[in-house]
């Protein structure tokens, strides 16, 4: 039966083959696009049936009840998935686009099944348990970690992953969102970074086969439901720029403390790692215990959309709304800054919905607004809360528009995107994937490569230095003969006795005195620039440098970093064009 079987696969393999490479690949990734969104819709279902049965199961049992239960849950939930993460996949720790990210640029997509199958574990086990968290990011990881390992299992090498990590990563949010198009534009504009990348086709592909599984297991029906809305007011139309001012506020303010927060628990040697994600879920708890006490419903635990539906739907009154995205900020800050094993999608959402239904609520005591100015305005608030943090302006758009399936509120969505990344691009220096990378030691000019011209020219030039600069301490023969052994490089740094650079020593100046037994050194000047100057500095100081080099660093306190030549711009400009093929 062995033999039979080898000769089947044996026939099956060989039509397979005499396919078109590309053919080959749409074929692989739209069945691999399946199988993940059948295990992001899996995860979907994991997080609410969890729910069920923790914090959702206590909520009418009592207020007593509900605080002592739901404190256990969130406590118990957290640990386990501590101490499931630390033991196994350290890297499923916290949310998971921006490891996604770094595994799609730094190791080429591969990505382990391990990480797939601890981030599902976990995330489930966070979010269903109550942490204010959201199942978008790690989905994200869960798609792209499942792909990648299932496409080295068919042989796909490691090095040439980015297609699979990418399309795992649309299919898996397609499937939790019901958003396909979202997916798209996400991938395309936050793990790839260009609208117009090669990689494309295969994630629509993939997106689409994770949606049309979604729509088989779930249904068609949108994340949240409304009535059909009619076209916004004068009034409405009014309201929307305050809404989103306020929305876009609430996410630059969720950013900071959320870095914040993180920067202080990584810096912070009392507490133990196992017990920051704990102090992080207490905070949920003793947040969301609050407002539940105050408005008697549980939003702030867990993913939250049942409120948002309900915003939308015109269901909270002001200051419900108001206590509600308060608390749900404070709660979610925290949660991610502790590095608890969650999203940062939906809470922002939920936080923007609760902007959009306060500033309705109290304009409808003062003004008649109608009942679809009220939603749109929760959805504009949606829109701002969430841009303001990610910066994917079309994502925005698309996700609040496909959650919904309301096309009247394009235009909203349109003047709230705007508000959001002016506020935001204003008020914050970069978007909080930069901002999580630099606190874990990556800085972002260096991992994620330019996409344009214009971007290439603006990057730090410190960020092009690859080594640590070799600096020639004594000019005696013996010494320099030594040097040009151990090293091939054509330009040397010469340094003073008293740790000053004294110029630069050439490989040809330097030969020259170890044949002629020493003498005085030619020297050229140095011709300093600092780490953080643009490229578009370093080209045009190039040309009119002593030698064709920079010494980068500070020239006051004579601090070097390194030297930089024009092989050294060359060398860039390859790896943007390597990464705009998808190398």
């Amino acid at each position: 039966m062995k033999e039979s079987f080898l000769k089947m696969a044996g026939l099956l393999r060989r039509p397979w083959y005499r396919m078109p490479v590309e053919l080959r690949q749409a074929l692989a990734l739209a069945v691999l696009g399946a199988g993940t969104g059948l295990v992001a819709v899996l995860f979907h279902f994991s997080v609410e049936e969890i729910s069920r049965w923790t914090f959702v199961h206590f909520k009418d049992g009592g207020k007593l009840r509900f605080l002592l239960g739901s404190l256990g849950c969130v406590m118990a939930g957290v640990l386990v998935v501590t101490w499931l993460v630390r033991a196994v996949e350290p890297s499923c720790e916290g949310g998971g686009v921006m490891p996604t990210k770094l595994a799609f640029w730094k190791n080429f997509g591969a990505m382990r099944l391990r990480t797939a199958w601890v981030k599902f574990a976990g995330s489930a086990v966070t979010l269903g348990s109550g942490v204010s968290m959201g199942p978008e990011g790690p989905a994200v990881q869960i798609g792209a970690a499942t792909m990648s390992a299932a496409a080295g299992r068919f042989g796909v090498p490691a090095g040439r992953r980015r297609a699979y990590a990418a399309a795992g990563a649309a299919a898996a949010l397609a499937a939790v969102f019901n958003a396909p198009l979202t997916a798209i534009a996400f991938v395309l504009e936050e793990i790839i970074g260009d609208l117009s990348s090669r990689f494309i086709g295969g994630i629509v592909v993939a997106a689409v086969m994770g949606a049309l599984v979604a729509h088989a297991l779930i249904g068609p029906q949108p994340a949240f439901q409304a009535a059909p809305l009619g076209d916004a007011s004068w009034r409405g139309m009014l309201l929307c720029p305050l809404v989103a001012l306020l929305a876009a506020l609430a996410g630059v303010g969720f950013q900071r403390g959320t870095l914040a927060v993180r920067g202080r628990f990584k810096s912070q040697r009392r507490i133990p790692g196992w017990a920051r994600p704990a102090l992080g879920a207490l905070a949920t708890w003793v947040l969301g215990g609050a407002a539940f006490l105050l408005t008697g419903r549980v939003g702030v635990f867990g993913v939250g959309y049942a409120d948002v539906t309900a915003c939308i739907q015109g269901g909270l009154v002001w200051w419900s709304a108001l206590a509600l995205g308060a608390a749900k900020l404070g709660a979610t800050m925290l949660a991610v800054g502790a590095s608890c094993c969650g999203g940062i999608f939906a809470p922002n959402l939920f936080v923007g919905a609760m902007c959009g239904g306060a500033v309705a609520g109290l304009a409808a005591l003062a003004m008649p607004l109608t009942h679809s100015d009220q939603a749109m305005l929760v959805m504009a608030g949606m829109c701002a809360c969430l841009g303001a943090v990610i910066r994917t302006p079309v994502s925005c758009i698309l996700l609040i528009f496909e959650v919904t399936h309301q096309f009247a509120i394009v235009p909203l969505l349109l003047v709230a995107t705007v508000v959001s990344q002016l506020v935001s691009r204003r008020l914050n220096r970069e978007g909080m994937y930069e901002g999580m990378m630099r606190q874990d030691g990556e800085d972002p000019d260096r991992v994620l490569p330019p996409h344009d011209y214009h971007r290439w020219r603006e990057i730090p030039c410190g960020a092009l230095l690859e080594r640590t600069p070799v600096a020639a301490a004594s000019l005696e023969p013996g010494a320099l003969r030594e040097l040009l052994a151990a090293h091939p490089y054509e330009r040397f740094p010469v340094r003073a006795p008293d740790g000053s650079i004294a110029g630069i020593l050439t490989r040809r100046e330097a030969e020259r005195l170890i044949e002629e037994g020493g003498g005085k050194p030619d020297l050229s000047p140095a011709q300093w620039i600092p780490g953080h100057a643009p490229v578009a500095l370093v080209q045009r100081m190039l040309t009119e440098a002593p030698e064709n080099v920079l010494c980068v660093g500070d020239e006051q306190e004579q601090r070097l970093r390194g030297l930089l030549t024009a092989h050294d711009l060359l060398r860039g400009q390859i790896k943007l064009a390597e990464e705009e093929m998808g190398e």
